[in-house]
């Protein structure tokens, strides 16, 4: 016999009395069956339900073959009645965007023409898939829509048919049996197997945070509700946090990032070509030699490659090492008149290259110094 499913019949239910039909041991969690539940068992995008039955803290709910399974800490009585409910915060949010989920998908494929191939509740967001890609003017249009439709907080409306509806709706996959149908009037009718809100103004409010290219067409990320006011609050922080650090008001913000942004990369500009003057006087210091080895304590590749250039008619050997014995040094040398690999090994590094090579030692100053020696 299978359970009746409260969650269906009545999606609002936060605590009831569970007769519990079985409860058996596995590993060091409980498997119980009820005669009837209002947990959500996990399927179809949206995670299942948590809460409590008697003393048991259920961490998960599924179905297999018809039968509901909840996942207990503790043991429970078999023919007992037990007082239970659920985590209803959590069970909102998942209706919430469900719900919107529908709304989102409805739109999408009456005005795009495109099909919701995938759809997931994450801790973080609420992602769904489309098969036709999607720009920024389209993700605009589509989220203001939605929210037009939450303010006109339409009936969700929910309902059962033995056999094919005689209307078209949205599904993934073709159905059987009985068909149960979710319809938000003018924005989408599509079947479903999930829990629902009785409005689209208990929604409260959809914010496509993005949309990304995946494979062949669109991945939204989505917040309704108080994930979206969480999201706001969060960004407002942040946005007026900088906003004081640059003395700007809030919808200022950017502009002066911007130009801060064209500020740093003027002094790069200028930095790197104070180094490279700078390169340049102290290489004119270094007389010629059989071989030149030196040491700075922070060179880029580029300032090294710099170095290189002053130096090479110098010496027929040249190395350049740039780092600190407590940690490593990145070197630059000519390979064409030295054995990297024989380098490598005794430093202890890796790299290599042709002309000059390029690599990283794990090795002290005095041992570099002594290997050049040799």
């Amino acid at each position: 016999m299978q359970p009746a499913k409260l969650y269906y019949s009545e999606p609002y239910t936060r605590s009831f009395k569970a007769l519990v039909r079985s409860c058996t041991k596995k590993d060091d969690i409980y498997e119980i069956q009820l005669d009837k539940t209002p947990f959500y068992p996990e399927g179809g995008g949206q995670p299942s339900d948590t809460g409590q039955i008697g003393c048991s803290s259920i961490t998960h709910v599924y179905e297999k073959n018809g039968t509901i399974t909840h996942i207990g800490d503790k043991p429970l009585n078999t023919g007992e009645i037990y007082d239970a409910n659920i985590h209803w915060p959590r069970r909102f949010d998942h209706m919430q965007h469900h719900s919107a989920e529908h709304l989102v998908s409805g739109i999408i494929h009456k005005r795009y023409g495109a099909d919701n191939v995938g759809f997931n509740i994450g801790e973080q967001y609420v992602t769904i898939d489309f098969n036709t890609e999607l720009d920024k003017k389209a993700i605009e249009n589509i989220e203001f829509l939605a929210n037009e439709a939450i303010f006109k907080n339409l009936p969700i409306k929910v309902e059962y048919f033995d056999n094919t509806p005689p209307f078209s709706y949205r599904s993934k996959k073709e159905l059987v049996g009985i068909i149960r149908i979710v319809t938000i009037d003018d924005y989408d009718v599509c079947a479903c197997a999930g829990t629902q809100l009785k409005s689209t103004g208990e929604i409260g409010i959809v914010k496509i945070i993005s949309c990304v290219k995946y494979k062949s067409g669109s991945r939204l990320y989505m917040l309704c509700g108080h994930r979206a006011l969480k999201d706001y609050r969060l960004k407002e922080d942040n946005i007026s946090a900088i906003g004081s650090l640059l003395s700007a008001k809030p919808y200022e913000v950017s502009d002066y990032v911007h130009k801060l942004f064209e500020e740093k990369e003027s002094l790069k500009f200028d930095l790197l070509r104070a180094k490279y003057e700078l390169i340049d006087i102290k290489s004119k210091e270094i007389l010629p030699a059989d071989n030149i080895l030196l040491f700075e304590a922070d060179l880029t590749q580029e300032e090294m490659k710099r170095y290189y250039e002053n130096l090479a008619e110098k010496a027929p050997l040249i190395a350049i090492f740039s780092g600190c014995d407590s940690q490593s040094y990145r070197y630059m040398v000519s390979a064409d008149t030295i054995d990297v690999k024989d380098l490598n090994t005794k430093l202890n590094g890796k790299g290599g290259g042709k002309g000059t090579a390029f690599g990283q030692v794990t090795a002290s100053k005095i041992k570099i110094e002594k290997y050049f020696n040799k």
